[in-house]
């Protein structure tokens, strides 16, 4: 077992374990048998192209939250769209790289906590108000020590961060299982419904990254978010989440059911 594994077990069980009783203050929550499901796509705010598609796929697909980046060159118009759609729930995409370029040294903690602190002030001043929910670009927030202070900037924020609270946390609806190989089965109708038939009681967060096809040479992730879109708004996943009886919801409305 090598030491990166052993520290993702830590961070997966003790950690995790910890920050599911901290991040959100304890409070009567639903049935057990219940199944409610956040379907969250990240990257709001990256080009027009992408918020064109996350938008689409809320307003006619299964879309029920987005995170936003902050410094991203369609941000500000990103949340103008966003506030037109109050049942869209809004969190933030905390980024420490941009377009696969790292833009700090995610070794040293205090720029961590200086760049972490600077995106959630920005995300209070261009939405007016607190994030929903806290995740970041490519999971940097999982990595040792670095989690931490996403768990602090949780508690200080009274939300949740991904994979750090009750809320189970659902990636493998991604046409990338590995970085620069696509696989478009992995974002396909027939696996998404296979993906949410498997879902357990409780509530999860499907993270999904739709949108339409940028120009822009440098688009690492392209052709997979127009066939996402496709699937994420496609009449054969609203049937099957119907005929399941899951409930779609954002944080917000997960926010209520622990205080309710």
């Amino acid at each position: 077992m090598t030491g990166l594994t052993t520290r993702r077990r830590f961070l997966g069980s003790t950690l995790g374990a910890l920050a599911a009783l901290r991040t959100v203050p304890a409070a009567a929550g639903p049935s057990l048998r219940d199944r409610f499901m956040i379907v969250n796509a990240d990257d709001l705010g990256l080009s027009t192209e992408v918020d064109r598609g996350i938008l689409e796929a809320h307003d006619g697909g299964i879309v029920t939250s987005a995170s936003l980046l902050v410094d991203g060159p369609d941000a500000e118009a990103a949340v103008e769209q966003a506030r037109k759609r109050p049942k869209l729930g809004l969190g933030v995409h905390v980024a420490f790289d941009s377009r696969g370029k790292w833009l700090i040294d995610v070794q040293d903690l205090d720029v961590v906590q200086r760049e972490l602190d600077r995106q959630l002030d920005a995300f209070v001043r261009l939405t007016g108000g607190p994030p929903g929910h806290i995740d970041s670009h490519h999971h940097v927030h999982r990595r040792f020590n670095v989690a931490r202070l996403f768990l602090d900037a949780g508690r200080k924020y009274r939300v949740p961060v991904r994979g750090f609270s009750e809320v189970v946390f659902v990636g493998r609806f991604y046409g990338q299982p590995e970085f620069g190989k696509t696989d478009l089965s992995k974002i396909s109708v027939e696996y998404l419904l296979g993906l949410v038939q498997s879902l357990k009681p409780g509530v999860s967060e499907v993270s999904c990254h739709p949108g339409r096809l940028e120009t822009r040479p440098d688009a690492i992730y392209n052709r997979e978010r127009e066939t996402e879109l496709s699937t994420l708004t496609d009449e054969r996943v609203k049937t099957i989440i119907a005929a399941e009886g899951i409930r779609l919801i954002n944080y917000r409305d997960y926010a209520r059911l622990r205080s309710g």
